[in-house]
């Protein structure tokens, strides 16, 4: 990586170096949280509804990661390009069936109301809104 910039030009050697650098930090966020995540789910009873809801939730983030890393998860050798395949298809089928609970799963999370305000979609008028005629989204550029 920092071959990549003279040895003298350390910001350049930074910029040759940052992006597998900022990979990795996501990638060890990632998977600490995931690991947090499974430590709590962990304490739950065995067989309950939360628990089943929570352990979907943890397949989704985990595929969708997947996902959008399954580049360099394939250029590695950490990925075959069998389980490719049908990735699309299970975090799709994690949707559907997560999007049934997705209020019972808000709740749980116990966000406070100040800091869902700012976000229209998190609000009881997000289809009114989006069903604006007069919005910026419903009218034909120039």
């Amino acid at each position: 990586m920092s071959r990549a910039a003279p040895h003298a030009d350390s910001l350049a050697r930074w910029n040759a170096a940052s992006g597998a650098a900022l990979r990795a930090v996501e990638a060890h966020a990632y998977r600490r949280a995931a690991e947090a995540f499974t430590a709590a789910v962990d304490g739950l009873e065995s067989g309950t509804e939360a628990r089943e809801l929570l352990c979907s939730l943890h397949q989704l983030f985990a595929l969708r990661w997947i996902d959008r890393n399954s580049g360099d998860l394939l250029a590695a050798g950490r990925l075959a390009a069998r389980h490719t395949e049908g990735l699309v298809e299970a975090v799709e089928r994690l949707v559907a069936e997560l999007a049934g609970h997705a209020p019972t799963l808000v709740d749980a999370f116990a966000l406070p109301e100040e800091m869902l305000a700012d976000w229209p979609i998190s609000g009881a008028g997000y289809v009114d809104a989006y069903d604006d005629t007069k919005a910026a989204w419903h009218s034909v550029p120039a």
